[in-house]
């Protein structure tokens, strides 16, 4: 299934369309009923087929463009992410051609894809272990990232010309943790993480100790993608978030990982919402491309 929607943003300086695709995958989304990822791309008026685009592959489709809500059931009080308007500066002030990728993650399966299986990545902290709801029991983001890569890259390949020296992914809250994940998951393959208010508190530090142990950092230097990892704190969510963030960096380093490919930023004023994320794209890109 393929569409094209037009994105009129004078409001905000861009123009561009988002292309719609269903695409299927029965091994990798076997824990969907429908074995399928609705997939949102913003190609820009500037796209030449002729021109290789750099990608982002993002979570949470339904809200990152500048017509926030409108893939949702209700309008977002804060606004989407504005993807669509901060890579339509950077094509003005850096000449950088990126294509963004939206991954829609709004539906029952959320939780599920967007969380690392206990049972292979470690132990859960207690901040998940209260929540009531058994939403944090199994996970299957290694399938979905498996997705990513073997089947929606191909796919995303075949539609658009693609630059592979230049893939980015990117999150926030869950999806903060997943972009994290896959990127180090598969060294080599993306270039750069932006990491928005990750769940890293979802899990004892311990496991993530043991994760980076296994990845063997200082062997793959080269193949590091940089990462900015930002949170706030104005928010009890927020506040919790930002007790693991501060620890990830000096975590990653001493096991090997290259400091200078680490960016933090952390603003204790700001809340867990999408106008706080989006505020922080300029100094994301700066930093990342």
């Amino acid at each position: 299934m393929s569409n094209s929607q037009n994105l009129l943003c004078k409001e905000y300086g861009t123009t561009g369309h988002v292309d719609t695709y269903l695409i299927k995958d029965e091994v990798n989304l076997h824990y969907r009923k429908d074995k399928s990822k609705l997939i949102h791309v913003f190609v820009p008026d500037t796209y030449q087929k002729n021109v290789p685009h750099g990608v982002l592959y993002f979570f949470d489709a339904q809200n990152l463009f500048s017509n926030a809500g409108h893939y949702t059931d209700k309008n977002d009080p804060y606004g989407g992410w504005q993807l669509d308007v901060a890579l339509t500066a950077v094509w003005k002030q850096r000449g950088k051609n990126i294509l963004v990728v939206g991954i829609e993650n709004a539906d029952e399966y959320r939780e599920l894809e967007l969380f690392m299986e206990p049972k292979r990545f470690g132990k859960l902290s207690p901040l998940a272990t209260t929540i009531e709801e058994e939403v944090f029991k199994e996970g299957y983001l290694d399938e979905l990232s498996d997705f990513i890569k073997e089947t929606l890259h191909p796919a995303m390949m075949e539609k658009y010309n693609i630059e592979q020296q230049n893939i980015g992914i990117g999150g926030s809250s869950m999806g903060g943790i997943a972009s994290f994940y896959c990127a180090l998951k598969e060294l080599g393959f993306y270039r750069y993480v932006l990491s928005y208010s990750p769940a890293f508190g979802l899990y004892e530090m311990e496991a993530f100790e043991t994760f980076f142990d296994k990845m063997d950092f200082a062997s793959h230097i080269e193949e590091l993608p940089k990462i900015h990892i930002y949170c706030g704190g104005a928010d009890p969510l927020e506040e919790q978030l930002l007790t693991a963030a501060r620890k990830m960096k000096e975590t990653m380093v001493r096991h090997g990982y290259d400091n200078e490919k680490i960016l933090e930023t952390f603003d204790p004023t700001k809340v867990h919402n999408e106008e706080a994320w989006r505020e922080i794209l300029e100094e994301s890109f700066g930093y990342l491309l």
